[in-house]
């Protein structure tokens, strides 16, 4: 099995594609390129299926239709991203919302602009041969976690809400090493990881899993966010909102026509696995939408949403200072 190759943390795809970054082109509807608003955009890591919809953005001209130059850059971790979008090294960013609200506890000073997934593709996986098909199928389990990893918040958030007694659950802090391979040798019965990459890779290769979803538990928290600084904001209202705008116009496009999403994708990276990141989007969808499946404007963002997302992460000792949840919402989004 590829596993090493094809488990690569977060979707991370060849190294190679880490120098790769995107410019819009010379010209929109006539508009020379000297007139379009430079604009900086760092993703959370380097470009895989989530990320498909900027570079469509792109190509089919949504950020120049709105005056914008958009440049993106791939990123090194969403931790990364969230530092130097709040030290104003980029203009704006997507990361996971648990780097996003871990660091407005921290004072930096970023805030939401849309949430992008509605529901954290954090799950716990096992081999389906452990049968392990509700928390409390773990007693006698062994579980591994990296304690440093947004996982660990997830997995303490789920003894909490599930009741768990862990003195009946081995638990193990595997620090860096892969989960997911100790998963596969067996060493371990169960760990947490992301649906929308660990689950569609190691299901790729043949790999038959159970997967048990922290919300169903009552664990709430959002997933992608899409975010900027928060001066960027207050001194540029009108273009923050022309870039949230043509970035939901771009997922909401990609939904409906995948196939031209992951096909701009694959062109600006040339590395792309066009089937596994086109399997992703599988568990991609469905996240866009809350866990009851209730219809809401994509991109919807709610304190009550974010006070659960910041319980979640509070649980896990992550949050360093308290902050109301109307503070992480940009003005422009309320």
């Amino acid at each position: 099995m590829l596993i090493t190759q094809n488990l690569a943390r977060r979707g991370i795809l060849l190294a190679t594609a880490a120098m790769v970054t995107v410019g819009v082109g010379l010209f929109s509807n006539g508009v020379p390129a000297q007139e379009l608003k430079p604009v900086s955009f760092r993703l959370n890591y380097v470009a895989n299926a989530e990320h498909a919809p900027y570079y469509l953005a792109v190509k089919k001209g949504f950020y120049k239709e709105v005056g914008l130059d958009v440049k993106i850059t791939p990123g090194n971790g969403s931790n990364d991203t969230v530092r130097l979008v709040g030290a104003g090294n980029e203009m704006f960013g997507v990361a996971v919302s648990d780097a996003v609200a871990t660091g407005r506890g921290r004072g930096v000073p970023v805030v939401s602009l849309a949430v992008l997934l509605q529901q954290s593709p954090n799950v716990l996986m096992s081999l389906e041969a452990t049968n392990i098909k509700a928390p409390t199928d773990l007693y006698g389990k062994h579980v591994g976690l990296n304690s440093r990893s947004t996982d660990y918040a997830f997995w303490k958030a789920l003894v909490k809400t599930a009741n768990l007694d862990v003195s009946k659950i081995k638990v193990d802090d595997l620090g860096a090493s892969s989960d997911a391979a100790m998963l596969v040798s067996k060493t371990i019965d169960a760990t947490m990881g992301l649906a929308t990459n660990e689950v569609v890779a190691l299901r790729a290769e043949g790999l038959k899993l159970n997967t048990l979803e922290p919300g169903k538990y009552g664990v709430q928290a959002y997933g992608q966010v899409l975010f900027a600084n928060q001066q960027v904001v207050e001194k540029d209202p009108d273009l923050a909102k022309r870039f949230r705008a043509a970035t939901l116009k771009a997922w909401e496009y990609t939904i409906g026509h995948l196939d031209e999403a992951i096909a701009a994708l694959k062109e600006s990276v040339p590395a792309t696995d066009v089937k596994n990141e086109t399997a992703k989007w599988v568990e991609i969808t469905p996240r866009t939408k809350p866990f009851d499946g209730s219809s809401i404007a994509f991109g919807t963002q709610t304190t009550e949403g974010w006070q659960k997302t910041i319980d979640t992460f509070k649980a896990a000792d992550l949050i360093e200072k308290d902050f109301k949840p109307d503070e992480i919402i940009a003005s422009i989004a309320r």
